[in-house]
């Protein structure tokens, strides 16, 4: 069955684009209410592996267009900003052997990040960096759970007062204690 990837990004205007050349309308479904103008995308420089991000592996998933006009360019400039922290749909159209529509599969919803532009001699690209709703550049990539960092955060909680007394390799029994029967 042939294949290509749809990205919908949920920016003001919403932004579709797919992964062939030209425009391809998809039908009304879980995503689109209505029948939507996809534009291609040019050549997809780098789609990494979908699942990564999706079963939470990956922080982040770095998607390139190379070839794009001028004024796609020029777009993307502008419409940076109201693109960050926007829902992007990515999923898979499939076609036929005429190449019709066979059938439209969502794959996940994830979260724009940025968009930035690049040329290399006279190849421009866009790169468009998304990740799940727990992958923004933020949070610290390790946490540290003691209990004077809880105290920190809530003087009164108790919550980690324990912490301390387990290592690694090793298990503490939590709830009531036996020893009082």
């Amino acid at each position: 069955m042939r294949g290509s990837v749809l990205f919908r990004i949920e920016s003001d205007p919403i932004a579709r684009l797919w992964s062939g050349v030209g425009e391809l309308v998809i039908p009304a479904d879980i995503v689109e209410p209505s029948p939507a103008p996809y534009l291609g995308g040019g050549q997809l420089v780098n789609i990494p592996e979908l699942e990564q991000v999706i079963n939470g592996t990956a922080s982040r998933l770095d998607i390139t267009v190379s070839g794009v006009s001028t004024e796609t360019v020029k777009f993307a400039i502008e419409e940076a900003a109201s693109i960050k922290g926007a829902k992007v749909h990515i999923g898979n159209v499939y076609f036929d052997a005429d190449w019709q529509i066979d059938d439209v599969e969502w794959i996940g919803v994830l979260r724009a990040d940025t968009l930035t532009t690049a040329r290399q001699g006279t190849t421009r690209s866009i790169t468009l960096s998304i990740g799940t709703d727990y992958t923004d550049r933020s949070r610290a990539p390790v946490a540290f759970f003691t209990d004077s960092d809880q105290r920190r955060r809530s003087p009164t909680d108790r919550f980690f007062d324990h912490i301390a007394g387990i290592s690694a390799g090793t298990s503490r029994r939590f709830g009531p204690s036996d020893s009082g029967k």
